[in-house]
């Protein structure tokens, strides 16, 4: 994503020239409060008038308190406020929690903008891993023109990507299916428009050398700390995104199972304007705790999205700097629940023009720091990237996905027309490490073999919500997979203390 100051909402990460409309000013709740009838009471001849008075009161009043209960279940979902805080959560408890568990505290670490194939695609230590190694991965240089000439994925990814890729939705629409405007009927998603997004977005005409940096991959060697990750812990190769467009709404799907119809990273993002529930008032109100962990500089850290972590006071006891996450972890005395921002988007988030090997020594660092902490035989790590950041990748997303919500999301694609999403399709394949001594060795996880529909970011919200027995956020989260039986009973002393150094490129 392309972080802007404070004052002037982000747009996408696109070049000036595409014109996007602004999600909080278009958020509409369609469905208002149901209303129920009045009952009568009228026997021809009432024996007892004040029975019949009595009667009357009370059923006035019990349709009086089901009339409230309706209208604050449905989140004061009135026509004309859009903004109104949803109610609490109406999913219920998980239907099996988790009881019997070594893992105590959770930290979870988002990264920016990588598809799998570009940064995990490369990795060879295992041949279940679902890349490009012995696998010819093309798109033509214009996806409306089969004959156009191709362009193949190669294991030459540059350090710093020369540019950084279209990752709105509209642009996603291109690239996962070759038009900005897929008719679910007609369309495929074929994982096709990759280049050519990326040489309309910069103009790039037939300099296919530099639109091939959004499908070329890395190997082992040039990414040598994260191939240590999952050599040594759990590796999923179909973990996607929430959206398939820009960081915040996929940050406020982490964190809170919708983004409340934002697809875009507009100013709501920068003003803690989102109203719904998240993962920290729920932490908060079970009496767990919790710290967000942060690096950002020029923008809010996720916890800081919502209105209840802005006026809760949360943001000043619970929002610190990543200097006090080393110090905690080597004194073990890390939260229940550790969420960490990185620094976005020049030095070691991994976001263009973010060195790859900077953002390398980033996670090598915090993982020593959790392998070091006293707290490491109770900690559950889980290391993930926000979105694709219009990186190529070869699988195609699911699609007829419940949202977080009956919100959409529209905005102007590049060829003038409107694009409507109703984040009812996940987004791209994201590289995904689950790091405990409670995990296998080296395991790829494909998708689920025990439960249906596919690993995603909402999936941390399930497994979160099991392990202390916390309500289902939003539809989004009661869909998605947990990974819960990825958690062992035998304790691995043969995890690494330290981890290889970056690559010098």
């Amino acid at each position: 994503m392309q972080w802007q100051p404070l004052s002037a909402p982000r747009g996408p990460s696109v070049p000036e020239k595409q014109p996007i409309l602004a999600a909080a000013d278009q958020v509409i709740q369609h469905d208002g409060p149901s209303t129920i009838k009045s009952a009568t009471w009228s026997p021809e001849k009432p024996r007892y008038p004040w029975l019949r008075t009595a009667i009357i009161t009370v059923l006035l009043s019990v349709m009086s308190i089901l009339s409230l209960l309706t209208f604050f279940s449905l989140g004061l979902g009135i026509h004309g406020l859009p903004h109104a805080r949803p109610a609490s959560p109406s999913y219920g408890k998980p239907v099996n929690p988790i009881k019997d568990t070594p893992i105590k505290n959770v930290v979870v670490l988002v990264e920016e903008n990588l598809s799998f194939d570009v940064f995990a695609g490369g990795l060879t230590y295992n041949s279940a891993i679902d890349g490009l190694v012995n696998r010819e991965y093309c798109n033509p240089s214009n996806a409306s023109d089969p004959y156009s000439e191709k362009v193949c994925a190669k294991p030459i990814a540059k350090n710093v990507a020369p540019d950084d890729p279209d990752h709105s939705i509209s642009g996603g629409n291109q690239q996962v299916y070759s038009t900005y405007h897929p008719n679910a009927k007609n369309d495929m998603p074929g994982m096709q428009g990759f280049v050519t997004e990326q040489i309309v977005s910069y103009g790039l005409g037939s300099d296919y050398a530099r639109a091939a940096e959004v499908i070329n991959y890395y190997t082992p060697e040039h990414v040598p700390v994260f191939n240590a990750m999952a050599e040594n812990f759990v590796l999923f190769d179909r973990w996607f995104a929430s959206v398939p467009g820009p960081t915040n709404p996929n940050r406020a799907y982490l964190t809170s199972g919708t983004s409340h119809g934002h697809g875009q990273n507009d100013r709501s993002f920068d003003i803690s304007g989102l109203p719904q529930v998240s993962i920290f008032e729920q932490l908060s109100a079970a009496g767990i705790s919790w710290v967000n962990y942060s690096n950002t500089t020029g923008f809010l850290p996720d916890s800081m999205f919502y209105e209840w972590t802005a006026k809760s006071g949360k943001g000043s006891s619970n929002v610190k700097s990543i200097d006090q996450f080393y110090k905690d972890a080597k004194a073990g005395t890390l939260p229940q629940f550790t969420w960490i921002n990185p620094e976005c988007c020049s030095y070691m988030s991994f976001h263009p023009p973010s060195p790859i090997n900077m953002g390398e020594g980033f996670i090598k660092g915090i993982y020593e720091a959790i392998r070091s902490s006293p707290q490491w035989n109770e900690t559950l790590f889980i290391l993930t990237f926000d979105e694709h950041g219009g990186f190529a990748d070869h699988v195609s997303p699911p699609e007829n996905v419940p949202s977080g919500d009956n919100l959409t999301y529209t905005e102007t694609a590049k060829d003038g027309k409107e694009a409507t999403f109703h984040f009812d399709r996940l987004g791209i394949r994201v590289p995904t490490v689950l790091i405990s001594p409670w995990v296998g060795k080296g395991l790829v996880q494909n998708s689920p073999s025990d439960q249906p529909n596919e690993f995603t970011h909402t999936s941390i919200l399930k497994y979160v919500a099991e392990l202390w027995n916390l309500d289902i956020l939003t539809p989004r989260v009661d869909w998605s997979p947990s990974f819960r039986n990825l958690i062992t009973k035998s304790f691995r002393g043969d995890t690494p203390e330290k981890l290889p150094e970056p690559a010098d490129f």
